[in-house]
């Protein structure tokens, strides 16, 4: 499999110029109609996928003060605020993170999160007392994977300028955290099918 990952990524990259993402669609064994569970999970990638996830810690104040050290302009923290800005549909994150207590009020608001995939969850370690350690975790690399109502992974497995041992240890990485992750009750591969790809770019089989 690796000679037909690299193959694949000498075609992505060939003639880019613009550092595009690259990104990985797996087709999963899951059939919804079924009722077969959807595959979530925070995967720490080795190498991250280079991108730069607004994320938003809804927060009690007397936690902000062990995330004082937090500068970057693509994360926010507070509560309250965040929470009426939620309720007007005024969402501008890729990832929530909360608290046992925050999670009183973000419960709540299920019919907007939830259909979007940024309802917090203990399971994927965004409700936690321990916001900072989340976020560093981000920062480092872990990403959020979720299959769609197809029972297919879209996730972004790095750019253009990783070098093709980083994707390839990417890519492993997540193929067997997936392989890992197989029901019992699963007749048959958990993974069916896997593509790679660049932004707007053409899809090549390598799985």
């Amino acid at each position: 499999m690796k000679k037909t990952i690299k193959k694949a990524l000498y075609k992505i990259k060939k003639n880019k110029k613009i550092n595009f993402s690259i990104d990985i669609d797996i087709i999963l064994n899951i059939d919804y109609k079924n009722k077969n569970i959807p595959i979530r999970a925070a995967i720490p990638l080795p190498y991250g996928n280079g991108k730069k996830y607004k994320i938003l810690a809804l927060i009690e104040k007397e936690k902000r003060k062990e995330l004082y050290n937090i500068k970057e302009n693509n994360i926010k923290i507070g509560y309250k605020k965040y929470i009426y800005k939620i309720k007007k549909r005024i969402i501008k994150f890729d990832i929530i993170i909360a608290t046992p207590k925050t999670m009183q009020l973000v419960s709540q608001l299920g019919k907007i999160l939830g259909p979007k995939g940024l309802m917090p969850n203990p399971f994927l370690g965004t409700v936690t007392n321990s916001p900072q350690k989340i976020i560093n975790e981000i920062r480092n690399g872990k990403i959020f994977l979720k299959s769609d109502r197809y029972g297919i992974i879209h996730s972004s497995i790095g750019r253009i300028n990783f070098t093709n041992q980083q994707l390839l240890s990417n890519i492993q990485f997540l193929i067997n955290y997936l392989k890992r992750k197989q029901n019992n009750s699963l007749k048959g591969e958990l993974i069916k099918k896997i593509y790679l790809s660049s932004t707007m770019g053409t899809s090549y089989l390598i799985y």
